[in-house]
C-alpha cells in the first residue's frame, strides 16, 4: 500500500512539473514518522490536517489527511479551482459525486487550504458508491462530492492539485 501511494505521488508531481520550472525547485519530503504522527492527531477529531502545500511550477500541490468519525457528515461541497484525489487508508463510507448543486454558499475560511468552493444541496448525485481502505477516488474541480454515510471511522489522504494557485503554501 505504501509503495502504491508513493508511486501515485511521484506520478502526480511529474504530471504537475513543467519544462520551465525554475532550477532552484527542490523535492518536498514528508517522512513516514510525520505521516504517522499526523494520522494519529487527525483521528482524534473530525477534521483534517494540511501537511504541505507546495508550488511545483505550473500548480500548487497539497497533501492533507482527513478523518471522519462514524456518522452522517456534512453535505455536498464543490471546489471551484482544485481537483482532489482521495486515498482511503482506514474505514469505510458511502461517497456521492456529481449532480447539480443548488443553494450554493461560499465555504467559510476562504478556502485557504482547499481552494475556493461552495456548500449547498444536491438532489440527485450522478454516482453513489461505497468506498473502503485501499480505494482511490479522483474528483475533478467543479464536481459536487460528499459522504452520505460513514459506516466506520474513515481516514483518507487527500492530494489537491491547484493549477490556479488558489491554495496558500505551507
Amino acid at each position: 500500500m505504501a509503495r502504491t501511494m508513493l508511486k501515485i505521488f511521484a506520478a502526480l508531481l511529474v504530471l504537475c512539473a513543467t519544462a520551465t520550472a525554475q532550477t532552484d525547485t527542490k523535492a518536498t519530503y514528508i517522512p513516514k514518522a510525520e505521516v504517522q504522527s499526523s494520522t494519529a492527531q487527525v483521528q482524534l477529531k473530525d477534521g483534517g490536517i494540511t501537511m504541505r502545500t507546495v508550488d511545483v511550477g505550473n500548480a500548487n500541490v497539497g497533501i492533507a489527511l482527513r478523518h471522519r468519525p462514524k456518522a452522517t457528515p456534512d453535505g455536498p461541497v464543490i471546489h471551484s479551482k482544485v481537483s482532489e484525489i482521495y486515498i482511503v487508508t482506514a474505514g469505510s463510507a458511502t461517497l456521492a459525486t456529481g449532480g447539480v448543486m443548488t443553494d450554493q454558499k461560499p465555504m467559510s475560511g476562504g478556502g485557504e487550504s482547499v481552494g475556493p468552493g461552495f456548500r449547498g444541496t444536491v438532489a440527485k448525485p450522478n454516482d453513489v458508491r461505497p468506498v473502503k481502505k485501499g480505494d482511490i477516488i479522483i474528483i475533478p474541480k467543479g464536481i459536487p462530492h460528499w459522504f452520505t454515510e460513514v459506516t466506520e471511522d474513515l481516514t483518507y489522504m487527500v492530494v489537491r492539485i491547484d493549477p490556479e494557485k488558489a491554495m496558500a503554501l505551507k
